[in-house]
Formats: structure tokens, C-alpha cells, sequence
């Protein structure tokens, strides 16, 4: 009998709460999916460092899904009281009719086993199809091939998303019954004839918190602003502090603030349905400002997650898209007898080197090109060449550039030497670019970066003033002044910072050694001869970093692939882009449950009020503009919020992922956008149609 009853009552549970039963199945999917990323690579071609990086990601996830299904645990929790609360006056029907408190339970219990049941099916078989779409996102992300398509299983994700799930309903069964047992027999029959009161909220107070935390939200601004979100400091979070509890007081002072100040807008307040809309939105807030101000945060946490994680890359991906002219790359710290004695520059043959090292260099290696950058210095604690130099020539400094993210060593960064280049080395590396050579002449000179906000200081420092003078020598500026990044330089040569590349008849002849770079590309370039030098670096190059004694020419050979460091960086773009999708769209789902839940409770609260309207004359095509008004505005004020304050740390988090590398901002809003309308707008859709469903049959006489 009592399942039996438990089956009619998920039906209707199905029909009036879908909301419920969506969530649970997209958070198994979620949760299946993600997890059994492992197993799907396991089909796939990987290379050894590919493979790592996805056990690394593997690991990740299934830390931060504990996380997560306890996030999703307080969500079920949360959906199962409102379920009780809907259905108090039916609890209170079965006890009249002679069952005990116990046996209420019983059918709970068993409601709960099979919403239980079928969401986790329903999840476990959507979560097993979009696994096998994210096989081939992980085959791209990685450069990996399927040779043939094989339908991927994870016994491992399934058993472990089953768990999570298990211990999520046994939580919230325990929450059940002790809700159950607490309610008297007279509060459940009555549960229908409770109006929720409208309590206005004194006007002067409301006006006065509702200015306060506007000034707190601007406050908070201002000091993240001035923090950077370079550190977590006291600043940071006090920043935080503060637009937390600016946020909740917005919430809580906006019901009583609103409803006031619309009241004596009357050509507005009195047509059509607004001022019940307001009222009924105004009780939601005075009731629920708490809740909506979690959900705000955990909104902005999506909001931030998905953009920064997109933001990040995309600028991972521009940059890997330059280190593809060289097949390997090599950096040397050269091994002077006392390296901070000035000395003239002297080239090294480390072509030579590597061929003693490595005797069967020659048969990988076609072409390399040699780089050695040196510091300007007078004497031994005596540079002649930073960006001092720079700043008085053009009255600029670098760390204004950065914006905002400006770190500790940046602001102190005149003290920095410049790096130098000679012209004939350059040019060497543009050429292997595609490159046209350039002609420095006597005494020319030109600024070689991959960074924009240096290249941008250089630019105009040098505006009005393109020449300069180095220890007595003037140099005037060729070839368009900065080269931003088109001339390739390889994965460990990198101008962030920019290096001056100087004509050879007139380079310094006072300088220290910087380091030196060593680039090449394979006599054929095929995957054996990756294979083959990959082997070569550990046989000889002590997996890729060699020391040397104090005969060789050398101090330190720090050696790698081309491919071994696209592979690292298509490895940190998988991670980045996977727990970017995996916390914003639980989060995302959660958020939108809760307020689609809440929305549901109040449809079913209100199916009375919607009968009075009715009977007063009212249309069915205005009552159901007025509830989607009503929902419309109860989904969008805690995500216009969210969206400011994510607009706020997303201009700071743009200057720091720019430091990674250059991004198209419009694409990574573009994603968290369409996540937006899919997910949040989707679950907006939803919650409108089931409220009309119970309202409008609680309301038969609506035409």
C-alpha cells in the first residue's frame, strides 16, 4: 500500500516539481561525465607528458567533486523541505485517516528511493552519451587521434558518482523525517489557509541600508581595484568582507526600499497587475534575502570561474600557436669565472657543445640558430642600461602599464636591466620566421617583445624621442621601433620583458652574460625524430636539465621539445577549461534550482491569491504575463548583481591572464553568455510554465 502511494505521489511530484528531478539528473550527468575523463583517455593516442596531465586533471576533478556534491547534498536537502512544505495539508490528510507519523515517514522514505532511482538512471545514461562527446573535446585539446570510435564505460565514475547520490539521499531523507515528525496535525491541515504577510519595512531605514550598501559594494570596488587581486592580503579580503555584507543589506533593504518607492509612482504601481506583482515579489525578498544572497555568490563564482577560465585559454592558445618555427629549444646559462665582471661580448659556439654531448646530434638536428642576450654594465655593481634610461627619455614608467595587477617586483621594475641582442642573431630568428631581414645599419636599433603592455611603453616612450644612448654610443630606432612577437623566438625564448636588439658594429663592449639560446628544427620533422631526440635529451641531457663542472663552457643546458611544451600547455588548457565547465555549470544549476524552487513553493502558496484574482475578473493571458514578470525579475536581480561584481574582478583578472598571453575578451564572454541563456534561462523557462501549470489549475475559473 504504502508504495503504491509513494508511486502516485512521485508522479505528481514529476509533474508539479520537475525542476527537482532535472537537477539531479543533470548533476549525475555532470558528475559521471567529468569523472570518467581518465577512462576516456585511455582510447586515445597520448604521449607519455599528455598522459600525465591527464592523470593530474583526473585527480583535480575528483577532489573538487567532493566539493560539489556537497554543495549539490545542501541543494537536495533544501528541495526536499520545500517538497514537504508543499505538501503539508496531504501529510496531514494521511495521519486523519489513521496513519502514525512513522508511517508517513515510510512513504517518504520510499518516494525519495525512487526519485532517487530514476534520476540517477536517467543521469547515469545522459552522463554515459555526453562522455563520449567529451572523448573527442579531450582528443582535440590534446592533439590526440581516434583511429575508430570506442563507446567509453567507467565502472570507476559510476560507482562513484552512485555514492555521492547514496549518501545525498540518505542526508536528506534524515532531514525528512525529522521535519515530519516536528509538524502538529493542526499546523498540516491548515498549511493552505497560512498567508505569507507583507511586512513593509520602515522607508527611512530601508533608504538608509539601501544607500549604506551601495557604498559598500562601490567601497569594496575601490579597494579590490587598488589590490589588484595580485595577493590575498589583508585588503583582498577585506574587499570581500565588505561586498558580502553589501550584498546581503542590498538584498535586505531593496524589498521594504522598492516597494515603498513604486508606491508613489501611482500611474505605475496601480496599472495592470504591478502593484500584486510587487507585493508578492516584495514578501519573496522580505522572506528569502538571505538565500538569494548565497545565491548571488555562488552566481558570481560561476560567472568568474567561466570567464577568467575561458580568458585563460584563450590567451593559453594564442600563445602556443607561436612556438611551432622551432622543432626544440635550448637555454644556457653560460659558466664564467666571475659572471658579474663586465667583459666584452664574446660568442660561444654551443652548436659545437651539443654536438660533444650528444654525438648523434647531427643526425635529428638540420639548422640551429644561436641567441646570446648580455646586461649593460659600467663595472661590476654598475648597470648603464634599465628602464630608468627609458622612463627619463620618454617620461613614462612600465609599471603604469600593467594596470591594475601590479606585483611587488613590477613596482620597482626601473631598477631592472634591459636585455641586448645582436642585429645578426635576430635576424637569424626572423628569417627562420618567414621574416624579412632588417637593416640596422652602423648604430640602429629595435625592441623585440611578445608582451602588449610593454610593447605599448616602448612605443610611447619613444614617440617623440626615438633615439638613444648607451654608454656614449647613440642608437636610432629601425624598422618600425618594436617587433610585437612576430619574429619567433622558441618555448625558452621569450621577450616578455624586451630585449634590445643592437646593431653588431656598434654593440656594447662592457656587458655581462644574460644567458644564452640555442634553436633548431629536425632534418625531416616527423614524429620519429621527436621520438628519437626525446631520447636523446634523456641520454644525454639528463632528461632535459645538464650541469656542468667547471671545465665546460657551460654552467646549466636546460633542453626541451617543441612538442613537449605544447603538450604541457595543451595539458594546463584541458585542466583549465574542464574545471571551468565542471564548477560553473553545477554551480549554475544550482543557483537556478534554488530560485526555481523557491518560485514553485510561492506558485503553490499563491494558487489562492490567483483564485481571487479570477474571481475578480481577471484574464488568464494578463495573470500569466504578471507571473512571468514576477519570476522574470526574481531570476534576473541576483544575477544583474552577481554580473556587477564579476564585471569588477574580471577587468582585474584580464590584466593578470594577459601576462599569459594575448586573448579575445568577446570570446570568453561570448561562452559564459551562452551558458547564461542555456542553463540560467532554461531553468527560468521551466519554472515559469510548472508555476503556471499549478497555479492555473488551483485557479479554474481564470479564461
Amino acid at each position: 500500500m504504502y508504495s503504491k502511494i509513494a508511486l502516485g505521489n512521485v508522479k505528481k511530484s514529476l509533474r508539479d516539481f520537475s525542476i527537482y528531478f532535472l537537477t539531479l539528473a543533470v548533476g549525475v550527468a555532470l558528475f559521471y561525465a567529468f569523472n570518467s575523463i581518465t577512462q576516456q583517455s585511455m582510447v586515445l593516442k597520448l604521449t607519455e607528458d599528455a598522459r600525465s596531465i591527464v592523470q593530474l586533471l583526473s585527480k583535480t576533478i575528483t577532489g573538487v567533486s567532493i566539493l560539489l556534491a556537497i554543495i549539490l547534498g545542501f541543494l537536495v536537502v533544501y528541495a526536499n523541505q520545500f517538497l514537504i512544505r508543499r505538501r503539508k495539508k496531504e501529510f496531514g490528510m494521511y495521519q486523519i485517516l489513521g496513519m502514525t507519523k512513522r508511517n508517513v515517514s515510510k512513504i517518504m522514505i520510499i518516494e525519495t528511493l525512487i526519485v532517487g532511482f530514476l534520476a540517477l538512471v536517467v543521469g547515469l545514461v545522459a552522463g554515459i552519451f555526453m562522455s563520449q562527446f567529451m572523448l573527442f573535446a579531450t582528443a582535440h585539446m590534446f592533439n590526440a587521434t581516434i583511429e575508430s570510435f570506442t563507446f567509453v564505460f567507467s565502472t570507476t565514475s559510476l560507482v562513484q558518482t552512485v555514492l555521492y547520490f547514496v549518501v545525498m539521499f540518505v542526508v536528506a531523507l534524515i532531514f525528512n523525517v525529522f521535519t515530519v515528525s516536528r509538524y502538529k496535525l493542526i499546523d498540516l491541515l491548515n498549511a493552505d489557509k497560512v498567508f505569507q504577510t507583507v511586512k513593509v519595512k520602515n522607508l527611512t531605514v530601508s533608504v538608509l541600508v539601501f544607500i549604506a550598501s551601495l557604498g559598500l559594494i562601490a567601497w569594496s570596488y575601490v579597494m579590490l581595484k587598488h589590490n589588484g587581486m595580485k595577493t590575498l592580503d589583508i585588503e583582498f579580503a577585506g574587499a570581500t568582507v565588505l561586498v558580502s555584507i553589501g550584498t546581503a543589506l542590498f538584498f535586505f533593504s531593496i524589498s521594504g526600499f522598492l516597494l515603498r518607492f513604486l508606491q508613489t509612482r501611482k500611474n505605475f504601481y496601480f496599472k495592470g497587475l504591478h502593484s500584486f506583482i510587487l507585493r508578492q515579489f516584495n514578501a519573496r525578498i522580505n522572506t528569502a534575502w538571505v538565500s538569494i544572497s548565497l545565491v548571488c555568490a555562488m552566481l558570481f563564482v560561476a560567472i568568474c570561474g567561466l570567464g577568467s577560465g575561458f580568458s585563460l585559454v584563450n590567451a593559453i592558445n594564442s600563445e602556443m600557436n607561436v612556438f611551432r618555427t622551432y622543432d626544440m629549444s635550448a637555454s644556457i646559462r653560460p659558466n664564467q669565472k666571475n659572471e658579474l665582471e663586465p667583459h666584452n661580448a664574446e660568442t660561444a659556439d654551443y652548436t659545437t657543445t651539443f654536438q660533444k654531448i650528444d654525438p648523434e646530434w647531427n643526425q635529428v638536428i638540420k639548422r640551429v640558430i644561436q641567441a646570446d642576450t648580455y646586461y649593460v654594465m659600467d663595472d661590476a655593481t654598475t648597470p648603464s642600461f634599465t628602464y630608468h634610461v627609458i622612463d627619463e627619455v620618454g617620461g613614462k614608467k612600465l609599471a603604469d602599464y600593467y594596470g591594475a595587477y601590479v606585483s611587488e617586483n613590477l613596482k620597482d621594475i626601473s631598477n631592472k636591466d634591459i636585455t641586448v641582442m645582436r642585429a645578426s642573431q635576430y635576424n637569424q630568428l626572423r628569417v627562420a620566421s618567414g621574416l624579412d631581414l632588417i637593416d640596422f645599419g652602423t648604430n640602429g636599433y629595435m625592441v623585440w617583445t611578445l608582451d602588449n603592455s610593454v610593447a605599448q611603453y616602448w612605443k610611447d616612450s619613444l614617440a617623440q624621442n626615438p633615439n638613444l644612448t648607451i654608454q656614449g654610443t647613440t642608437y636610432h630606432a629601425v624598422g618600425g621601433t618594436v617587433d610585437k612577437g612576430q619574429t619567433q623566438g622558441g618555448p625558452l625564448l621569450q621577450p616578455g620583458m624586451g630585449i634590445m636588439v643592437l646593431a653588431d658594429q656598434s654593440f656594447p663592449k662592457s656587458v655581462v652574460s644574460a644567458g644564452s639560446y640555442v634553436v633548431g628544427t629536425y632534418n625531416t620533422g616527423d614524429d620519429k625524430e621527436e621520438s628519437k631526440f626525446r631520447e636523446q635529451i634523456k641520454k644525454y641531457f639528463d632528461d632535459g636539465e645538464l650541469v656542468g663542472s667547471d671545465s665546460d663552457s657551460y654552467e646549466l643546458i636546460v633542453t626541451i621539445t617543441t612538442a613537449q611544451y605544447l603538450s604541457n600547455y595543451a595539458g594546463l588548457s584541458a585542466i583549465v577549461t574542464y574545471l571551468a565547465l565542471y564548477i560553473g555549470l553545477i554551480l549554475f544549476i544550482a543557483c537556478s534550482a534554488i530560485l526555481a524552487l523557491q518560485q514553485l513553493s510561492e506558485a503553490s502558496d499563491n494558487a489562492r491569491a490567483y483564485q481571487v484574482l479570477a474571481e475578480l475578473g481577471a484574464e488568464k493571458g494578463l495573470a500569466s504575463r504578471a507571473l512571468f514578470t514576477q519570476i522574470g525579475v526574481y531570476f534576473l536581480f541576483p544575477l544583474l548583481v552577481s554580473m556587477a561584481h564579476a564585471t569588477c574582478a574580471m577587468s582585474l583578472m584580464v590584466n593578470i591572464i594577459k601576462t599569459v598571453g594575448n586573448f579575445d575578451v568577446s570570446q570568453s564572454i561570448g561562452g559564459v553568455v551562452a551558458i547564461v541563456i542555456a542553463l540560467y534561462g532554461g531553468y527560468f523557462l521551466v519554472t515559469y510554465f510548472a508555476a503556471r501549470s499549478i497555479i492555473f489549475r488551483s485557479s479554474r475559473k481564470m479564461q
